[in-house]
């Protein structure tokens, strides 16, 4: 690691998620997360990727060897640098396009809409997976993949590189729908699956309250943004039972009162579908 400013983190399965320093080595199988104003300098002898702010990718750990290297980007911008060679070896994974390195210099920029490759010198070949679209992108050049894919890919510049039909094949990297890096700054926490967001797949947090008389139910949620919150109040004698649940992301809420004996019965579930998770995961 070249340099590092800002909020930077590395995180694997199985373990804790911690800042990024100079002089770090980024290690296969590892995903960088970098926070609003945090950016990154990885070098490689006279290689180089730069790492702009909210973004989240890996060096993948089962794609990546001596003669190749393949980067999986979930979101955010990232700059390559690579040296050329005769063959492809360097290949960078979106979850709407793939890019083929031989030797050059280029942005790609990951959000939750599309994908872009812009680039600066050398060649490019880029690949839509939904339409199968192919293009070999110089110099000025440029194309983009779009979430519904339904136009296959957009290209553009000084003049506008051949677009060719290819087959189609799935993506090897999830959307970008969750954020980066852990709420707390200051805190390593535990990576569970949704810490980041889960690199190459979308974790689901359940969180079930039920509140029985005057009780409160708390529902935890850690998953990457699909909160599932089902709060049962059920009154039973004199009281009102209220069930708060609070899924993360996207709440769906259901709850069922029954009101049974003398006074108000009244089960009164509310489930809030409202990213307010106090755990520190």
């Amino acid at each position: 690691m070249k340099r590092v400013s800002g909020i930077v983190y590395f995180v694997s399965p199985g373990v804790e998620a911690y800042r990024v320093k100079k002089g770090m080595v980024f290690e296969k199988g590892f995903t960088m997360g970098t926070r609003a104003g945090g950016r990154a300098l990885i070098v490689r002898g006279e290689e180089t990727i730069s790492v702009g702010p909210n973004t989240t990718f890996a060096i993948s750990k089962y794609q990546s060897n001596r003669t190749k290297t393949t980067v999986l980007q979930r979101k955010g911008k990232v700059t390559v640098d690579v040296a050329k060679r005769e063959r492809p070896h360097f290949f960078v994974e979106t979850p709407f396009l793939a890019a083929v390195v031989k030797g050059t210099r280029f942005d790609v920029l990951v959000n939750n809409r599309q994908t872009k490759v812009s680039v600066e010198r050398g060649v490019v070949g880029v690949q839509d997976f939904k339409s199968g679209d192919r293009a070999d992108l110089g110099a000025g050049q440029n194309a983009a993949s779009t979430r519904s894919g339904d136009a296959g890919l957009s290209v553009g510049g000084r003049t506008k590189p051949t677009v060719r039909k290819g087959p189609k094949r799935a993506p090897k990297v999830g959307l970008p729908d969750v954020a980066a890096t852990p709420q707390k700054q200051q805190k390593a926490v535990k990576n569970r699956g949704g810490l980041f967001g889960g690199l190459f797949g979308n974790g689901n947090g359940n969180s079930n309250g039920n509140s029985n008389g005057n009780s409160n139910g708390n529902g935890n949620s850690n998953g990457n943004g699909n909160g599932n919150s089902n709060g049962n109040g059920n009154g039973n004698s004199n009281g009102n039972g209220n069930g708060n649940s609070n899924g993360n992301g996207n709440g769906n809420s259901n709850g069922n009162g029954n009101g049974n004996s003398n006074g108000n019965g009244n089960g009164n579930s509310n489930g809030n579908g409202n990213g307010g998770d106090d755990d520190d995961d």
